[in-house]
């Protein structure tokens, strides 16, 4: 890219960016709901749900449930959830670090990360126990609730930038970086950890009109199409676009930082003539009057 042609795209046109629809997705269960045996035990408790629209990309997953133990010496930490999909989502949710308890103890904890969700997309919730305690010796689940939340509708908009090459990176951060470059519809792109200096991240990547999502977290950060999960880690976040600071704000552990951008095609020369021709118009006019 030359550098007339860069400075064009760094200088991003302010223009409102049509991200994802959001707002919330509930799926409930009353249960009772047995934790038993590792992912697959054909005694765990199951239930699925179908998301019906619109298309959706949501940032984290609030989870709520009622626990309670069998015998004593069960661990709440023990008592896990795998959720998969038909989309490619395969997370491991451990919402508990509660040790040995006497239950039922009410249970909630946030899973924060990125979650692409089109219409008709079933989800598949399977309840598990990291350590398998024994036949009858598990935990149980009721009144359980997980609420699927958008409240960024796709993260800070950085703008707009022209199609070409670019590097994406978390040079000048402060702790150990992961980042993901997804287009809008929840397709994978790239990712990086340690491409950077250190334990930072860059990603370099030719990009073509479309409107694309950045997500960045700390490290153990899952990325994968249709849904990533964010990784410990927190410290101060910084986002580079060739070289250029476009973004420097506080990172939390478990969460990820998600920015939407849009990339447009070079204008044709014969467009940028056009343009300072309209340009040159409306000064005169101005004037003359």
């Amino acid at each position: 890219m030359s550098t007339k042609r860069n400075l064009l795209a760094m200088l991003a046109i302010s223009l409102c960016i049509a991200a994802p629809a959001y707002g919330q997705f509930t799926v409930t269960e009353a249960g009772p709901i047995d934790s038993a045996g590792a992912i697959g035990d054909a005694d765990n408790g199951s239930f699925s749900a179908t998301f019906g629209g619109p298309s959706t990309l949501f940032t984290s997953i609030d989870f709520s449930g009622d626990l309670t133990d069998v015998v004593a010496g069960t661990f709440a930490s023990e008592a896990d959830f795998n959720i998969t999909s038909i989309f490619g989502l395969n997370a491991n949710f451990g919402p508990s670090t509660t040790g040995g308890f006497t239950g039922p103890i009410n249970v909630s904890s946030t899973l924060g990360g990125l979650f692409f969700l089109e219409s008709g997309d079933t989800l598949n919730f399977e309840s598990f126990e990291s350590f398998d305690d024994g036949a009858g010796a598990d935990a149980t689940w009721n009144n359980i609730d997980f609420t699927f939340d958008n409240t960024f509708g796709g993260g800070t908009s950085l703008g707009t930038f022209l199609e070409g090459s670019f590097t994406i990176d978390t040079e000048g951060s402060d702790f150990d970086t992961e980042l993901g470059l997804y287009l809008d519809d929840g397709t994978l792109i790239a990712n990086d950890d340690d491409g950077g200096t250190g334990t930072l991240s860059s990603v370099i990547q030719t990009l073509t009109p479309g409107d694309y999502i950045i997500a960045g977290g700390g490290f153990n950060s899952v990325f994968a199409d249709g849904f990533a999960t964010a990784g410990a880690g927190a410290g101060n976040l910084i986002v580079n676009f060739n070289g250029t600071e476009v973004s420097n704000g506080a990172s939390t552990t478990n969460e990820f930082n998600t920015f939407a951008f849009t990339v447009v095609a070079v204008p044709e020369p014969g467009s940028l003539i056009l343009v300072a021709g309209f340009g040159l118009l409306a000064t005169c006019r101005r004037r003359k009057s």
